[in-house]
């Protein structure tokens, strides 16, 4: 089987042995912004493995315009055709603290999609026009049989940019709207406009968690019918055992990218990937976006975003009871 891999934080170091065990049958690209880059950091020794065990021209770092912010592996062999995606890491974190969500497709066309935007990738290092000029950066039907799904790969240009398009589905909303988005604090612009624009709306049901407190949308218990946005970032003076939950240092612990619109209703639709539903994400990052029509995913989603819903209220419960 061959295999395509694009790191972002890349560290688990069983993820890491088991790809150099895949010797030359590999071929990967790890971010090298920021501290990714820095000699010593855990992406530059997985890179120096895996020079050593697929060869040097079977390694590749980069950062696109911004990130390389994809964390795919996709697998194409005689008796196995998969890819995974989402907004899982291959790290410890990724796996082991953070809130986080991943897709595997298992069809042949689709891993395709995921060979050929690798291949993009590969081919415009660190070129954001270059690659917004494939047809990996539009949308793409994944093909899977009783689903209605499509991935589309970024950096975009100004003829297939997604955001505002997203924005304006998320104001379509007709009867409820739920959301997990990390970084949607500090991402102003057409999806937190339109968030709060259905938010407002006293008739839709809102329920929303960011990783931080989020300007604009009010917080609000969940006994009642009003539209509510809940950070999770209320997590001072918890008592044990729920103190210690998350662990692992510093760093965004709410980490799902997911918006679902209309779960319970034949329209009911999930976006989801590594896209952070940002201008950055949108023209800049390399990234991965799904769009799944489908009301089984979608309530799939919906039943994950009531329970941290319920799982951080429940915590800020706690931690004001024992003020």
């Amino acid at each position: 089987a061959q295999v395509r891999a694009t790191a972002y934080d890349f560290n688990e170091p069983e993820i890491v042995s088991r790809m150099v065990k895949l010797g030359k049958r590999l071929r990967i690209i790890i971010d090298d912004s920021g501290t990714h880059g820095q000699a010593g950091s855990a992406e530059d020794k997985a890179e120096q493995m895996l020079i050593v065990s697929a060869g040097a021209g079977n390694v590749q770092r980069q950062h696109m315009g911004e990130l390389q912010h994809n964390k795919t592996i996709a697998i194409k062999g005689n008796k196995l055709q998969l890819a995974v995606c989402g907004s899982t890491n291959l790290s410890w974190r990724g796996f082991f603290v953070q809130n986080n969500n991943a897709v595997i497709v298992h069809c042949a066309s689709a891993v395709q999609l995921f060979f050929d935007a690798f291949d993009n990738l590969w081919n415009n290092k660190n070129n954001p026009a270059g690659f917004a000029a494939t047809s990996s950066a539009n949308w793409n039907n994944l093909s899977i049989s009783g689903v209605q799904a499509k991935i589309s790969f970024s950096p975009h240009n100004t003829t297939n940019a997604l955001l505002a398009k997203i924005a304006n589905d998320i104001g379509q909303t007709s009867s409820s709207l739920f959301y997990s988005l990390a970084f949607l604090y500090e991402t102003p612009g057409p999806i937190l406009n339109a968030i709060e624009k259905v938010t407002g709306k006293s008739k839709l049901f809102v329920y929303g968690i960011s990783d931080k407190t989020v300007g604009g949308l009010d917080i609000q218990k969940p006994d009642g019918n009003p539209p509510i946005a809940f950070p999770a970032a209320l997590l001072t003076a918890v008592p044990e055992p729920f103190k210690t939950e998350a662990t692992g240092g510093a760093g965004t612990r709410m980490h799902h990218k997911f918006v679902v619109i209309d779960f319970e209703k034949p329209t009911a639709r999930v976006y989801l990937g590594s896209y952070n539903f940002s201008s950055s994400a949108d023209m800049k990052n390399g990234e991965n976006l799904l769009l799944i029509q489908d009301r089984r995913v979608a309530v799939s989603y919906m039943v994950q975003a009531v329970v941290m819903f319920d799982h951080y209220e429940f915590r800020d419960a706690l931690a004001k009871a024992s003020t």
